[in-house]
């Protein structure tokens, strides 16, 4: 799919005056959550669709389209003509830019499930209005745009800060979903900014908002959230992973994925009553050059001959998270799985690691700048801009400062990833990611792939015949 803006969406739709919606709050039956994880929460900061060319965003016949009549009501009041436009901006244009998914399913939640979900639940309508408002202003700049999406992006904070306080059933999917759209609604610096500390905050904010996406998740992870209407949206993997095509000559835990309860691990990161196994077994790390370097210096740093490293516990757990994101890179290219992966990799990443990026531990942020690198191999989001080159420069400059030698070197593999993307485009950036590897060659991943999956065929034939 195709994710670029369409042009004929240039329009500015906020040509009368603003009049918000009511005020009203819904009251509903509210059951009580855990505290600490209220508490938790609360620390969080402020596909191809068929389009009318001809779209006119005056024409309210148009936006009243079915999935809003006859409800014109939400828990805030009657829904104005120009929230009307902003929601029916948002189900042609704008959710296009969330998600590198164009499937059925993602589709029909993003266009029609989430934007009559919202008309219930305050906190996700005023996300929605803000993210529509934002996209359209960076179409056709307008400062009432502008003003618009800072006072529902105001509004979103204060309605979703209470909603957090009482999770319930009833609202559940409302608050996941918001927390999604946390992350778009959090704008990045000017791309003119030179101060890194700028860009830096900004990831940081990132993160956290991610940190209580994960928190939220977890509320029903083994407890059936695969059921949910928009579970799509927050699904892990897409497909399972042949192993990897490498073997490590030495038994060092840092070498091999951990062992767990599937649905816990990145191996096997889906709701565990989605899997046949009771538990994953691990399997070796699959990584580049760079931070298989990095990985192999965590054995030298506790091999007994210097000081004890104490941030290793912390920082090997993150590198194994990148392992089945190169794999899919690797076996099926730039494909939805790899997105995914990508999307959902800060799901991984505890409070203890989140700490080091923020008090600029060099190797926490090397990792962090090679999700920002694969991150910006995927379909570019309209809120994001140049900030992804942002962030890696300001990264840089710390790494470069204050990192050793093999952090450095890590750090060069993420700037050679940038520099093809910005020269030959996301193919060439992921096809350099393989370059040096040893045993490993780009062009082979999908034949290696074919050959697995027809194995898996003949193997499930032959007991089939057994049976």
């Amino acid at each position: 799919m195709d994710h670029a803006c369409h042009t004929h969406s240039k329009r500015n739709i906020f040509h009368e005056r603003y009049v918000p919606d009511g005020a009203s709050e819904c009251r509903v039956h509210k059951q009580e959550t855990s505290s600490q994880v209220s508490r938790r929460l609360l620390n969080i900061p402020p596909t191809d669709v068929a389009v009318d060319e001809d779209l006119d965003f005056n024409d309210t016949s148009t936006l009243m389209t079915s999935w809003l009549v006859p409800a014109v009501q939400t828990t805030s009041g009657t829904i104005s003509k120009l929230n009307s436009e902003l929601l029916h901006h948002y189900r042609t244009f704008t959710w296009q830019t969330l998600t590198p998914r164009d499937d059925h399913t993602v589709v029909s939640v993003h266009r029609d499930s989430v934007p009559r979900l919202s008309l219930s639940h305050n906190y996700l309508y005023y996300a929605l209005l803000s993210i529509a408002a934002a996209h359209s202003n960076t179409l056709a700049p307008s400062m009432q745009a502008a003003q618009i999406a800072l006072v529902y992006r105001q509004k979103t904070f204060a309605e979703y800060s209470r909603a957090l306080q009482n999770i319930t059933a009833d609202n559940y999917e409302s608050v996941l979903v918001t927390g999604i759209l946390l992350m778009s609604l959090v704008p990045p610096p000017d791309s003119d900014t030179t101060d890194e500390d700028t860009h830096l905050v900004w990831m940081d904010s990132v993160l956290k908002m991610s940190e209580g996406l994960r928190i939220l998740a977890s509320l029903r992870w083994a407890a059936g959230i695969e059921k949910l209407s928009v579970y799509p949206l927050i699904c892990r993997e897409l497909r399972i992973l042949p192993p990897p095509p490498v073997f490590h000559t030495t038994d060092s835990r840092y070498l091999y994925t951990q062992v767990a309860a599937v649905g816990t691990t990145p191996d096997h990161p889906n709701p565990p009553s989605t899997y046949y196994l009771q538990h994953s077994a691990g399997s070796p790390v699959f990584l580049p050059p760079p931070l298989m370097e990095l990985l192999a210096s965590f054995d030298h740093a506790n091999s007994g001959s210097g000081p004890l490293d104490m941030y290793v516990g912390t920082l090997y757990p993150v590198l194994h998270t990148f392992s089945p994101i190169f794999l899919s890179l690797y076996y099926y290219h730039l494909n939805p799985d790899f997105f995914v992966r990508v999307f959902v990799f800060c799901s991984f990443l505890l409070p203890e690691f989140l700490l080091l990026v923020k008090n600029r531990e060099p190797r926490a942020l090397v990792l962090i700048a090679w999700w920002w690198a694969l991150a910006g191999l995927a379909p570019r989001g309209w809120w994001v801009g140049r900030s992804v080159e942002k962030v890696i420069e300001a990264i840089g400059r710390v790494v470069l400062k204050r990192g050793d030698l093999v952090t450095q070197r890590a750090y060069e593999g993420v700037k050679h990833v940038i520099l093809i993307l910005e020269r030959e485009g996301n193919e060439a950036a992921a096809k350099s990611i393989f370059e040096g590897w040893e045993g490993v060659d780009w062009d082979d991943g999908p034949f290696k792939a074919g050959e697995w999956e027809a194995s898996l065929l003949r193997d499930w034939n032959t007991e089939l015949f057994r049976g």
